[in-house]
């Protein structure tokens, strides 16, 4: 009953220590490692105004109109800020029907140069985000069929309409599916060289992108379509082109084609700056000329900043209530405190599990808290030299026959004067790492002098010295387990797995079955039993 009861709590303990870590990591987006970084860039538009009379700054109030970036399923926008002196600016709050949103700036009069900034930073998601699709509405062109002007019996149709019909037909006998007519159109659109192609450009705008073109035959033939304009994000770019490339939508999704490869999706990262035809930047009153110019620059940022930044601005509970909100210098304490635990689960499965002997379970861990400011080499000799010194020294008062308070209090001192004259010795000689021998944990290396001459009396100096090594054998363990920088950052990052340590130390507590290290030692009487009853089988064989 006790068993399954230590089970069951074991269970709970470890599911909710778990639970809250997967929760911290998908949902607040903590990394689960120490160098995780992400990839985000800082995009910045600057905007310079100039009266159209160099020598008059303008007398008209000017608005003006500048579309803003959208976030998408991977890429987020942060820290979006406007820098516009003297200027009064407004973002609008309800995105226009494309989905695009602006910010109107507007000033009195425009003098001889104005200057206006807008920087926002741009970061990769860990994971595509589950966009909800609007589906659109169907597209309204010109050019199809029950929108184009009825022709009198006997009147020839426009040449327009019959080139556009004449590349809908063959792009349909080409393609198999929607997804595979919009391929076909895109590659008619791109074939400069086609008569029919010619005379839609000559007749609509002979500037027309291939993606323009394309949206107009799929338009006609009732596929919606969108013109996106965006960014490529790449290393670093201090003048920046925006890029124009066709979104048509199938099956529930808008599909990109590459403006580069011409292939359904965009190979490159891109940020959609807005939709449609309408400009970047456009002059609503009054008259100012404004040049452009679009900055990309890469940064690598450390993943758990941006997620601490994130869940911040949502004030989240389990961000209130962490160490990262604490001062420095108790973030640095409590980053040893809390490995701890650890070195303790270490040592209890050597015990337990793995059966080496130890003096005690705090003291293998509390060296090889020692051994992280003296250095593992260096925290071994200092710790082999001072045991043994202080072993012969306990054998002397034993001949004194000294009680047990005062010898131990006498050893004490006698091990913080050994301490402190290697510290005085090694800072003489310029060795910086003397300067934290006096961390060692001083009243645990009296006990073990004390209970090392102890085992020494009763068991022999075999055993006393087997068990010294085995104890610092498990220290050594404690050390690596406490000194990882991946362990120490999960812990950190996610107190609530100690619970997960906790169930383990129950579930420890509950094991009764065999040693590793007795099947080893009762290997030799097994190989006896087993001769015996073969001899016995042999005995009875014979009979």
């Amino acid at each position: 009953m006790r068993s399954t009861k230590v089970w069951v709590i074991a269970a709970l303990l470890a599911s909710l220590g778990v639970g809250v870590m997967l929760y911290k990591h998908f949902v607040l987006e903590f990394p689960l490692a120490p160098d995780t970084k992400y990839n985000s860039w800082y995009v910045e538009a600057r905007l310079d105004l100039y009266s159209p009379n160099p020598w008059q700054p303008g007398d008209k109030p000017v608005l003006l109109n500048m579309q803003l970036p959208h976030a998408s399923n991977t890429l987020a926008l942060v820290d979006e800020n406007i820098i516009a002196r003297r200027f009064g600016f407004e973002k609008t709050s309800e995105k226009d029907a494309l989905g695009n949103k602006q910010v109107v700036f507007s000033k009195r009069r425009i003098d001889a140069q104005e200057t206006i900034f807008y920087r926002a930073i741009v970061y990769e998601l860990d994971a595509p985000k589950q966009e909800k699709i609007t589906p659109p509405e169907l597209p309204d062109s010109p050019y199809s069929r029950h929108n184009r002007p009825k022709v009198a019996e006997g009147e020839k149709q426009a040449p327009i309409y019959l080139a556009v019909d004449a590349l809908i037909e063959e792009a349909r006998e080409k393609s198999a599916s929607t997804k595979t007519f919009v391929r076909e159109i895109y590659k008619l659109a791109r074939a400069s060289e086609d008569d029919r192609i010619k005379l839609i450009r000559d007749t609509v705008n002979s500037r027309m992108s291939p993606g323009a073109l394309a949206a107009l035959l799929l338009e006609a033939a009732e596929v919606p379509t969108r013109m996106a304009h965006g960014l490529k994000l790449m290393d670093d770019n201090r003048k920046a082109d925006f890029a124009e490339w066709l979104e048509a939508y199938v099956k529930g999704k808008w599909l990109a084609i590459d403006p580069e490869k011409s292939t359904f999706g965009l190979q490159s990262k891109y940020i959609v700056w807005w939709y449609g035809s309408v400009p970047f930047i456009a002059v609503e009153e009054g008259k100012a000329h404004v040049e452009a110019n679009v900055s990309v620059r890469h940064n690598t940022n450390d993943a758990l900043t941006k997620a601490i930044w994130k869940s911040g601005q949502g004030s989240n509970f389990f961000l209130a209530f962490s160490f990262y909100n604490m001062p420095l210098d108790s973030q640095i304490l409590f980053k040893v405190l809390l490995m701890i635990p650890l070195g303790g689960l270490a040592i209890a499965f050597l015990r337990q599990v793995v059966g080496v002997k130890t003096f005690g379970t705090f003291m293998p861990v509390l060296i090889a808290l020692a051994f992280r400011e003296t250095g593992l080499i260096i925290g071994l000799f200092l710790f082999m030299g001072v045991v043994a010194l202080g072993l012969m020294i306990r054998n002397y008062f034993d001949h004194l026959k000294l009680l047990l308070v005062p010898r131990l209090a006498a050893v004490l001192t006698v091990v913080v004067l050994v301490l402190s004259l290697l510290a005085m010795a090694s800072n003489r000689l310029g060795l910086v790492v003397g300067l934290s021998i006096s961390l060692f944990p001083i009243v645990i290396l009296t006990m073990t002098i004390e209970r090392m001459t102890l085992m020494w009396e009763e068991y022999g100096p075999g055993e006393a010295l087997k068990v010294g090594f085995s104890s610092l054998f498990a220290a050594i363990l404690a050390f690596f387990v406490m000194n990882n920088k991946s362990l120490s950052y999960l812990v950190f990052g996610f107190p609530e797995l100690l619970l997960v340590v906790l169930a383990l130390c129950m579930l420890l507590g509950r094991y009764n079955h065999y040693k590793l290290t007795e099947y080893i030692r009762f290997r030799s009487l097994q190989k006896s039993l087993m001769a015996l009853e073969k001899k016995e089988a042999g005995k009875k064989a014979g009979d």
